[in-house]
């Protein structure tokens, strides 16, 4: 029996460097089909096998050349790779894709996988793509019938598996896991790289600092917060807010911060700030949310999806009705009039993800899921 990790784009890093990590660790053999990052270097937890073109490597470490490239390629690189895998497997082999590259591809080969090898397992990182297409729903409910086992991260989740698929694939939750091992080795920054760094590009900033983390798009909720911000500004009170992406408009108290790091100076963005907000809108589950408590950052969610499985309200940050503007305006404040709480929250959520969202456990649900033995 193998096992294979499949990822071809690796698209999940830090998940997948924790997971292989895991099982590495534990003395679990796997093979890991997809492009292993050159930045891994010696603390990478498994050689590359890529069975697809050439041009899915190395170039891939620039986000925007990656987009540019796989809109052009991605279908013929899906297609030929998975044909050049195939003839490896064997009968009693199984197959975990960690992450749907290409859909469109993909249902015409899972389909032809599934007869070849003993049982195959997916993460649902998400029920579907955060970009939104009509056909989404009919594609990921074709490849979903053809899992032996889906694995998501929330009860939430997986009631809404049942809603939205209505299949009969068995649907595990398991949690996301904390990312210590991830940026324990690969974080590169410390406090003062990070005052630095903004102090270079927006000059001084009024705490406390919420930082609003990832690209400006609906299922973020970004409105949401534009409309709490309106509401904290007409009240005159002192507070900054960070975005990635540059608003339409400018709007006071909020500054655009460009920038695109590797993983290694991602804890410039983080280290500085006070608050991380996550007010989405639609979300399984989010990375920033793990980010957020490997810095010791609080955070205020929404009541969406896995998000307040994971953050105790009052303890870890604060949780307000997804849509609802004026309840993270009243959070914002909350952290704007007691500072002390930004500390006291922040270290409790690093506790609480590494206490309860620690690897070996996960690593032990995988494993049963697998039916492996040492």
């Amino acid at each position: 029996m193998v096992l294979y990790l499949v990822d071809p784009r690796n698209t999940t890093k830090p998940y997948n460097f924790e997971l292989m990590w895991g099982l590495r660790r534990n003395g679990y053999p796997f093979v890991f089909i997809g492009y292993v990052p050159k930045w891994w270097g010696k603390y990478s937890p498994v050689k590359e096998v890529n069975p697809f073109l050439p041009i899915s490597r190395g170039v891939f470490e620039n986000k925007h050349i990656q987009y540019m490239i796989a809109n052009i390629t991605q279908s013929m690189e899906m297609f030929f790779g998975y044909l050049r895998f195939m003839p490896s497997l064997k009968e009693d082999d199984v197959i975990h894709f960690l992450w749907f590259t290409s859909p469109s591809i993909e249902t015409h080969i899972v389909p032809r996988v599934s007869w070849r090898v003993g049982k195959l397992v997916h993460t649902a990182h998400n029920l579907l793509p955060h970009r939104e297409r009509k056909d989404d729903i009919k594609l990921f409910s074709n490849l979903y019938r053809y899992m032996d086992t889906v694995i998501v991260h929330a009860e939430a989740t997986r009631d809404e598996f049942h809603e939205m698929f209505g299949t009969n694939t068995q649907v595990i939750v398991i949690p996301h896991g904390n990312l210590e091992n991830f940026y324990n080795t690969f974080d590169e920054t410390d406090y003062q790289q990070s005052k630095r760094f903004y102090e270079q590009r927006l000059g001084k900033l009024t705490r406390p600092i919420f930082l609003f983390m990832g690209p400006i798009k609906r299922y973020k909720g970004f409105e949401v917060l534009i409309k709490a911000v309106d509401v904290l500004n007409q009240k005159g009170l002192q507070f900054s807010v960070i975005v990635k992406d540059k608003p339409r408009k400018v709007i006071p108290k909020l500054h655009y911060l460009a920038a695109e790091l590797p993983y290694s100076h991602v804890g410039l963005i983080y280290r500085y700030v006070d608050v991380v907000v996550l007010p989405h809108t639609r979300i399984s589950q989010s990375v920033t949310l793990f980010e957020a408590g490997y810095f010791s950052k609080p955070v205020i969610i929404s009541r969406v999806g896995g998000l307040p499985e994971v953050v105790r309200d009052g303890v870890d940050g604060l949780v307000f009705d997804k849509n609802d503007h004026l309840q993270l305006a009243d959070r914002m404040e909350r952290f704007i009039r007691q500072p002390d709480m930004i500390k006291l929250m922040g270290e409790s959520f690093k506790s609480h993800l590494i206490e309860n969202y620690g690897w070996d456990a996960i690593i032990d649900k995988y494993v049963r899921i697998y039916g492996l033995t040492h």
